[in-house]
């Protein structure tokens, strides 16, 4: 099974793997203080241009995978964590100020490059032409010509763009950081030092910040430690699989094996969330069928806090319908109420949504899967093939157009719908939304393109799309 990942991605999946390794053998608290420096040997960097800013930053990054509060223990040595760790492998309750914040991301501030923002800056794509029409339309006269090329001058600048605009060479070009660019409600800003600072009033949890940022600076907790320590234990754990999973472990693994590779991990039953979507198409549509009345899907966790920070009086147009991960947890505690659920998709929101209603124990993603399997050494085309079950409407949640499009299927009356495909579509869906009339689905999806563009999605969204399809046939 290969699969390539960027260098943020790889080092994520080497550190977990070590992790999950040294927990299984049981010498991951003999071996965590010694864990940068063996993964991270030799006195030259990798990535950065001290060894020893590398390492600093990988302590902080195990600290948010081991799922600690950053912001408490970020001071704190390595060893000086054993004590706790110790009880929280055994089950027993830490300190809650010691606790993961249940974020979806958190900002590692060593790892932040401090990105420059909002200047101008003259590329080499200058051909100094004759016209100069940067330097004629600049109001402040911060434009000069040196050395046959344009050379903005950033104290003069007051960014007001103009310069971009008169460039036909589109040589001039705006310095926006990466997880700034990314977020669609405004939520990541530089502080005062100049590092990465997230706003909690105005995040959605959508992960934007954490896949855009090229430094792996914003990172985001994982359960996995929290899991593999339930399987240990012999608690009865549920893996529920989201239909984004097709393809994430290379585009000839079949879902059937895929079900499998959870049982072989260790998880007492394997249980596909399309299940749970089919769940949320026939309730969603009996409502639009029964009601005289417009409604937004609730099926995104991003999208729900999106609505509630950004759109609060669109509140009351929210479906009361469980989300997929809701409905199918809600009926396996019925089942069982022993069980612990644990949710696997691409979605960095979900772990908000499972602190949120307490029924989901825990949330995975697809690189934290990886890390396992990798740690593990499972040769996912050996393993045996399961049953699968879900339509293919429900499978096709995974994907912008698919929640609506299902919805239609289901309903007897003829519905418009309204797409918000991504945040940054938030602000023009709901402008039509609110024009809009009875019988009208408002579709909303975080990311955009749908779950298959998750933030911890590990293959390309285009091989997943045309799987989807074939799905169908």
């Amino acid at each position: 099974m290969k699969i390539k990942l960027n260098s943020v991605k790889e080092l994520r999946k080497l550190t977990l793997q070590a992790i999950v390794d040294l927990y299984e053998t049981g010498e991951l608290l003999k071996e965590l203080p010694k864990l940068p420096k063996m993964l991270l040997s030799g006195e030259k960097p990798t990535y950065r241009d001290s060894i020893y800013r590398e390492r600093e930053i990988l302590k902080q990054r195990i600290k948010v995978y081991l799922n600690l509060n950053l912001y408490k223990v970020r001071d704190m040595e390595l060893y000086e964590l054993l004590e706790l760790l110790q009880k929280k492998f055994k089950g027993e309750q830490i300190p809650a100020e010691y606790e993961g914040r249940d974020h979806a991301v958190e900002v590692v501030e060593e790892a932040c490059d401090q990105c420059p923002t909002g200047q101008y800056y003259a590329t080499d794509l200058c051909r100094n032409c004759i016209a100069h029409s940067c330097e004629v339309i600049c109001p402040k006269d911060a434009i000069s010509f040196v050395n046959e090329r344009a050379v903005i001058d950033a104290e003069r600048c007051v960014g007001c763009g103009l310069c971009e605009k008169a460039c036909d060479f589109s040589a001039i070009v705006k310095l926006s950081r990466p997880c700034e660019k990314a977020c669609g409600v405004g939520a990541i800003k530089a502080n005062e030092r100049g590092v990465a600072s997230i706003d909690r009033n105005k995040c959605v949890s959508c992960g934007a910040c954490h896949s855009a940022c090229p430094f792996g600076a914003v990172e985001s907790p994982t359960h996995l430690i929290d899991v593999v320590s339930h399987i240990k234990n012999n608690k009865k754990v549920v893996a529920m699989f989201a239909p984004a999973i097709i393809t994430q472990f290379g585009a000839g693994t079949t879902l059937e094996k895929i079900k499998s590779l959870f049982l072989e991990l260790g998880f007492t039953r394997a249980v596909e969330v399309a299940i749970g979507a089919d769940m949320v198409i026939e309730e969603e549509a009996h409502v639009m069928d029964t009601r005289d009345e417009k409604m937004t899907t609730s099926c995104c966790p991003a999208f729900y806090e999106y609505i509630k920070l950004h759109q609060s009086d669109m509140v009351e147009y929210i479906s009361h319908v469980d989300s997929p991960m809701m409905a199918l947890a809600k009926r396996l505690k019925d089942e069982d109420p022993e069980y612990k659920i644990v949710f696997i998709g691409p979605c960095t929101a979900k772990k908000v949504e499972a602190k949120k209603y307490g029924i989901v124990d825990d949330v995975l993603t697809f690189t934290d899967i990886l890390s396992w399997i990798d740690a593990r050494g499972i040769d996912i085309d050996t393993l045996s093939r399961e049953d699968i079950e879900g339509s293919y409407d429900g499978w096709n949640f995974a994907r912008s157009g698919g929640v609506a499009q299902a919805v239609v299927n289901k309903c007897e009356k003829e519905l418009q719908l309204i797409q918000m495909d991504g945040i940054k579509e938030g602000a023009q869906a709901f402008k039509q939304f609110r024009l809009a009339k009875t019988n009208t689905l408002l579709e909303g999806m975080g990311c955009k393109g749908g779950c298959i563009c998750g933030p911890s999605v590990i293959q390309k969204p285009l091989v997943a799309k045309a799987m989807l399809t074939k799905l169908k046939r």
